[in-house]
């Protein structure tokens, strides 16, 4: 229940949302050098992502990109990763971007084989 007020509270703040950075000219030490999933990315997903795309939230989960398990995140690591670094069409509206320290974690975390701890 408190992640839930957490996750409301962060989407009257901010929206469903990420930053405009990129990742051209980020600092190295904006991220962990070797992220796990448990202490960076399951944070980042649940700050930016899970809010509209998990299981009880809309449209996300309905169309099947739930975010709210390490599993979901890597079997949409394609989508995600396309929506939200490349083309940067996600989230829809002008809700901020990942920054580019969230985009170099995630980013990290995929390289060094997306490990689920």
């Amino acid at each position: 229940m408190a992640r839930a007020g957490l996750v409301a509270a962060l989407l009257v703040l901010g929206g469903c949302g990420f930053g405009t950075d990129t990742l051209e000219g980020v600092d190295p030490e904006a991220a962990p050098e070797e992220p796990t999933y448990s202490e960076h990315v399951s944070v980042i997903m649940d700050l930016r992502c899970t809010a509209c795309h998990a299981e009880d939230a809309q449209p996300g989960e309905a169309e099947g990109y739930g975010f709210d398990t390490c599993a979901k995140v890597k079997r949409a690591w394609g989508p995600l990763w396309n929506t939200v670094a490349v083309s940067q069409t996600m989230p829809p509206g002008g809700a901020e971007r990942l920054t580019s320290a969230e985009l170099l974690t995630l980013q990290r975390w995929r390289e060094q084989g997306g490990r689920c701890d």
